[in-house]
């Protein structure tokens, strides 16, 4: 197996600085927030449809990393939309990213942080602001990204009784589309 398929595809990922977050030092805790703004997505049957983040619920859980190889701790940034139908997930580890979106029954991901601890994704510009309680972490989309329900397949390969070629025809592929933001404002307090 290899990366372009639990990646992207046709696209590079590309080395970048680290993720100069407060909480990049922090080796566990969970912290409560809001998510704003919009996603444009085009599904699988290549409809553009919306998502919104208007005040939502946002969650920071911090997970420490037992053996601190190349850092001490995963970050996990989610949130749900406005309507709670759909939710998304962003995750950082040392220099790598990855994006979730669970759309309907299907969860799709670009990026990989498993062995890939250094790879960013190619046409997410990530920043953070601090203020003295709040972290924000803006997520801006500049290019059109793929999406793939293949890492979702292959980890429940072995429940559905699933090999590799029959996986293939299973993978499904949504895209997030440029100018979609988001941005999480997460309380510097751990709840």
């Amino acid at each position: 197996m290899s990366l372009p398929l639990i990646a992207q595809r046709n696209q590079t990922v590309i080395n970048n600085k680290a993720f100069n977050s407060v909480f990049s030092k922090v080796k566990t805790g969970n912290f409560n927030g809001t998510a704003n703004g919009v996603l444009f997505i085009r599904n699988t049957e290549l409809q553009e449809v919306i998502l919104d983040f208007q005040g939502s619920k946002a969650r920071l859980n911090i997970e420490a990393e037992l053996e601190e190889v190349y850092d001490v701790s995963t970050k996990r940034y989610r949130a749900s939309t406005t309507s709670g139908k759909t939710s998304i997930e962003y995750n950082t580890y040392n220099y790598g990213n990855e994006f979730i979106i669970k759309l309907s029954r299907d969860t799709f991901q670009v990026g990989l942080l498993d062995g890939a601890s250094d790879a960013v994704i190619d046409g997410v510009k990530y920043f953070y602001k601090a203020e003295k309680e709040t972290e924000y972490l803006i997520l801006k989309i500049e290019k059109v990204l793929i999406l793939s329900n293949f890492r979702n397949l292959i980890n429940n390969m072995e429940r559905n009784g699933d090999t590799l070629e029959t996986l293939k025809p299973k993978e499904k592929f949504i895209q997030l589309l440029p100018n979609s933001v988001v941005v999480f404002a997460i309380s510097r307090n751990n709840k």
